[in-house]
């Protein structure tokens, strides 16, 4: 059996000057380009849904042990109104282009919430794609991604570049602001046949409504044999979510067809995978039921159905530093907002070597981090 071990663990951004400003950094995504240099977009602003939210940029040329020319991605001198900007998804396509699939909130009234707390229902948004073609150097202006009417949705990853030549876009589908709801949780994804300029063909998959099952914030991933593959945190709607444990789902090469959500025996939320080959895969999750929470990596030899939890490395150990310093209120969703942690993602580097990135709080300030992991 391969085991996972950690080879050094360091921030990729934490606010230098906490005395005079106060910085919070979430969301990191990172991929490799040529070289072997690593490109990181992460979220930096006040807080988890501040009114100014951006997105930043960073680089690492050993491996993520240090991070350097930080600097603004977005550039908010030519939006028409003020924008918040959520939760960037990177992709690195085989062209070398460089794609974004995230969103945006208009903040012109700043007291509207992201969430409505009494139906748990989604603020309006725009979904944007924003792409560089010279590894980052140069970003073009947020193109707005055209959505079916009444329908809220928010990239659940990054694009996925298909056997076929297509690019799939899957997003988490929720509620409007105002619709009474119930939250019924369920993906779909968008083919395009022109590189993300324009998308159609709205396919359903992961979505347990019939079964009175939520899945959601699953980060598809490519295998070597060009299926797809996600790992979906998953609860029981009807039971105030009550959570089951991450189920697995599986798609065809092009996208098209997707099997009946399976569980796994990981006890988990949020999280990334990367297919090591020949049936391997690690995949790195969200701990909080457990008795240690934060972050966790296990290897999988059977595609993803069964996982080797008595070898599994816990990369961040957030026992102590859960929730940010109130009282969480039980139901969702305000039960997200003073989360301490979350959303890890994992990106395959040559020689077996994983690097891994989340977000995360320590001493009161919250904070991008990574772990070079080395699989044996």
């Amino acid at each position: 059996m391969s085991k996972v071990e950690l080879v050094h663990s360091s921030p990729i951004f934490r606010n230098p000057n906490p005395g005079y400003e106060h910085v919070t950094a979430l969301f990191s995504h990172v991929v490799t380009l040529p070289g072997g240099e690593l490109f990181c977009v992460y979220n930096r602003g006040q807080g988890m849904y501040a009114t100014d939210l951006t997105f930043w940029q960073a680089r690492s040329h050993d491996e993520g042990r240090s991070w350097v020319d930080h600097a603004p991605l977005t550039d908010r001198r030519h939006d028409d109104r003020p924008y918040s900007y959520h939760g960037p998804f990177l992709t690195r396509m085989h062209d070398g282009e460089l794609v974004i699939a995230a969103f945006r909130v208009d903040r012109t009234d700043p007291q509207r919430p992201i969430f409505n707390e009494q139906t748990g229902g989604l603020t309006e948004l725009e979904v944007i794609l924003q792409r560089s073609a010279d590894n980052g150097v140069s970003w073009s202006m947020p193109a707005v991604v055209t959505v079916p009417d009444g329908m809220v949705i928010t990239p659940s990853s990054g694009v996925v570049e298909l056997a076929n030549g297509r690019c799939f876009l899957p997003y988490d589908q929720w509620h409007a602001f105002d619709d009474p709801g119930p939250y019924r949780p369920r993906t779909v994804g968008f083919f395009s046949s022109d590189k993300g300029q324009s998308w159609g063909d709205p396919v359903s998959f992961a979505d347990g409504s019939t079964d009175g099952k939520g899945f959601w914030h699953g980060r598809i991933t490519p295998l070597a044999d060009r299926r797809l593959i996600g790992l979906f945190w998953s609860a029981v709607m009807d039971r105030a979510m009550a959570p089951l444990p991450l189920h697995r789902c599986v798609g065809s090469a092009d996208g098209q067809t997707w099997d009946t959500p399976q569980a796994t025996n990981i006890q988990g939320q949020t999280n990334g995978v990367v297919d090591l080959g020949d049936g391997r895969l690690a995949a790195v999750y969200t701990s909080r039921e457990a008795v240690q929470p934060g972050f966790r990596v296990c290897l999988s030899e059977d595609g993803g159905l069964s996982w080797d939890l008595d070898n599994q490395l816990v990369v961040w150990d957030a026992t102590g530093r859960e929730r940010l310093g109130v009282e969480a209120p039980e139901a969702y969703p305000r039960s997200h907002d003073t989360i301490a942690y979350g959303a890890p993602t994992a990106t395959l580097l040559p020689g077996h070597k994983i690097l891994v990135s989340f977000w995360c709080t320590e001493m009161s300030i919250t904070h991008v981090r990574c772990a070079l992991l080395q699989v044996k």
